[in-house]
């Protein structure tokens, strides 16, 4: 799964819905992880070394996922987490309930086995995109810790809480891996192999290796000690000569590049080693004789029960581990975790609970509010027909890469509009089609010209909104964040440019372009350093009605009133209107004024006017504030506890009109749906 910047507060999921008679008491509410269930990125992997029951895996944008069950089913366990991209988790040997996580947010301690996270430490932590597999190594009574420009620090297993101690100085060097080989410690680094001794590190790069070489993993195993060089591959250390031998892949495929390294615990020759997720094509190899021969494993089996993902292979590994104990071992990827019951010669796929997924947009079939469809980020368009428990992915005749959101007839639910940023590409808009409910898609996109952009750090070109003309349907706007809005009128043969008067065309949020519901000629833009833009003739000119180059978000019309709108802003403000955007009140939320907080997604209730959601998002990639609520027309907002990580919220969604039930969706942990059974 791509990071957060580079989908700058792009999609993830969580919802939660709510209203004035149930907001006293959180224990009203109930939530259910409602998909897609697998996908995304999975950066890392730790077995509990005495029950191979429990799991935890690492995410790039999700925190941590925890099975109970050997891996048949996970859950979300990062209540307290402020960083989500995980590099590494380790579990103590000492003492069994105490698990570690570094992150991007910095090392981060459980004493409970992952139920609730507390930051020991915001100076070890770890920001590179790759990592290698052993960043954190258990010693008798203290875990070693590396970094990717602080060094290795040394952690007391009996007071984690300590001070922790820097183990001599490796500043500024990458580590990828630490190891202990005849007791003393080797870090593999991105300039070589150091190895601790009495006066500080020391390299140890002799033979095939130089201060140039980059390793990206390190492992050992009684008189086996292995690196894995990024462009070389394995390298065996002999300790006769004192040297490193290379032992290069000469099966029949060779990747330009490789990442993972696990040594069979039971046979040290017994080797296997991952190609890295930078470069295709994406392979596990297998040496018996300490890398004398290689062959490529290629039994990966995925499940029947799993949605479909754009990819049906392995793809990318990330980190592998072996169950103390057993014949099982695990492989992490860039879109599954998988598990081997002998010993890495067959692989299946393994999904329940591993919601690794930013969601972009929730739309909601409005004659059948069963039928849920899921903008994601990588997997593209997710449908599912039973309210969330089983998705599939409907991208015939669609690009694959990132599904941006989806607009749904009001007339003629099987038509849709499909809008979508494949992976790198530009110079292109691309929109879909759809007349027979997603099943098929015809491509209605349009070019745009590859000009610079301002060199604005939130500005990158993407499209970012559709809306449909609910009385001239062929009639189809977009929004895109840079070179502000298209729009056709014969469904998409032809498309032109909408922007006089729009001066600030950067357009991001849940529904920051919105065509009136009763005056269709009218339009509103949300903008990035512009705030709210206004067209009553059908965006042929756009007329600024809010004051300042404020930053807005996500708007929302409401359904009974619609005269009445709201719009998400930078910090913890909200802007209200009741009289079709002519004047602005600011609302704020009961939350400290941060300027890497904003309010993304708003919601009126559509039935009650007086209740209203805001979600919020940080631009940091930080733990945001969460989810709001208002019971009074947005006049005042309370907080909705969550025991989830408060990742970026990016679009909510009331689900039944009675009911106080409906979907969030989030940048990390897939769409959440959440309950009281009550009515508003």
């Amino acid at each position: 799964m791509t990071l957060f910047l580079e989908k700058t507060l792009s999609g993830a999921l969580f919802f939660l819905l709510i209203a004035s008679c149930a907001i006293a008491e959180a224990k009203n509410f109930s939530w259910h992880p409602s998909g897609y269930g697998g996908g995304g990125r999975f950066t890392s992997i730790a077995v509990h070394p005495s029950n191979p029951d429990i799991i935890f895996i690492g995410s790039d944008v999700a925190g941590i996922f925890r099975s109970r069950d050997g891996g048949n089913s996970f859950e979300i366990t990062g209540n307290g987490l402020n960083g989500f991209n995980v590099s590494d988790i380790a579990i103590s040997h000492a003492y069994p309930h105490q698990v570690f996580a570094l992150t991007d947010g910095g090392l981060y301690f459980s004493k409970n086995l992952g139920e609730k996270w507390e930051r020991l430490s915001q100076e070890i932590k770890y920001l590179s995109r790759f990592s290698g597999s052993c960043l954190m190594l258990m010693g008798k009574d203290y875990l070693l810790v590396g970094t990717d420009t602080n060094g290795v620090f040394r952690i007391p297993l009996n007071n984690p809480r300590a001070a922790p101690e820097s183990v001599m100085n490796l500043r500024n060097i990458k580590i990828n891996g630490l190891a202990f080989y005849k007791g003393q410690l080797y870090a593999g680094t991105s300039q070589g192999v150091f190895r601790l001794e009495e006066k500080g590190w020391n390299p140890r790069n002799s033979g095939g290796l130089t201060e140039k070489s980059e390793i990206s993993d390190i492992a050992s195993l009684n008189d086996y000690l292995y690196v894995l060089e990024k462009h070389g591959g394995l390298f065996f250390w002999n300790s006769r000569s004192g040297s490193w031998e290379k032992r290069p892949v000469n099966a029949p495929a060779r990747p330009k590049s490789y990442k993972s390294l696990l040594i069979h615990p039971e046979n040290p020759e017994t080797v296997l080693i991952g190609s890295h997720p930078e470069n295709w094509p994406h392979i596990l190899f297998i040496t018996q004789n300490s890398g004398k021969t290689w062959r490529s494993v290629d039994s990966f089996q995925t499940n029947d029960s799993a949605p479909v993902n754009w990819t049906q292979i392995m793809s990318g590994i990330e980190e592998m581990a072996f169950v103390p104990g057993t014949t099982i071992f695990f492989l992490t990827d860039w879109w599954n975790v998988w598990k081997s019951p002998d010993y890495g010669k067959n692989w299946f796929q393994k999904h329940k609970g591993l919601q690794n997924t930013v969601v972009n947009d929730i739309k909601i079939h409005p004659w059948k509010p069963e039928v849920i469809f899921l903008c994601a980020a990588d997997n593209g368009l997710m449908i599912s027909k039973d309210s969330g428990k089983n998705w599939q992915r409907s991208m015939k005749g669609v690009e694959d890469g990132h599904a941006q959101e989806i607009e749904i007839s009001r007339n003629d639910p099987s038509r849709m509009i499909l809008l979508m940023n494949p992976w790198k590409k530009r110079g292109r808009v691309y929109v879909y089609e759809s007349r027979d409910s997603g099943r098929n898609w015809k491509d209605i996109g349009f070019p745009i010209p590859v000009e610079a952009l301002p060199k604005f750090g939130f500005v990158d070109g993407l499209a970012t909104n559709v809306e449909i003309d609910p009385v001239s349907e062929g009639t189809i706007y977009v929004g895109t964040n840079g070179y502000g809005v298209y729009k056709t009128i014969d469904s998409g043969q032809n498309w032109i440019p909408m922007n006089e008067g729009l001066m600030t065309p950067y357009i991001k949020g849940q529904d920051a372009l919105l065509v009136h519901p009763r005056f269709p000629d009218t339009l509103f833009a949300s903008t990035q350093a512009g705030g709210i833009y206004k067209s009553t003739n059908s965006a042929n000119t756009w007329q600024r009605v809010t004051a300042g180059k404020q930053f807005t978000f996500g708007m929302s019309i409401d359904p009974n009133n619609s005269s009445r709108i709201i719009a998400g802003c930078a910090g913890n403000r909200l802007l209200i209107s009741n009289d079709e955007g002519k004047s602005w009140q600011e609302t704020r939320l009961p939350v400290s004024t941060s300027s890497e907080l904003a309010v993304f997604s708003v919601a009126f209730h559509p039935k009650h006017s007086g209740t209203v959601l805001a979600g919020t998002i940080r631009y940091d990639i930080k733990a945001t504030e969460g989810l709001f609520i208002s019971t009074d027309s947005a006049k005042s907002f309370k907080h909705i506890k969550m025991e989830l990580p408060r990742i970026n919220i990016n679009t909510i969604r009331w689900l039944n009109e009675s009911l106080l039930s409906g979907f969030l969706g989030f940048n990390g942990i897939g769409i959440f749906r959440i309950e009281s059974g009550e009515n508003p």
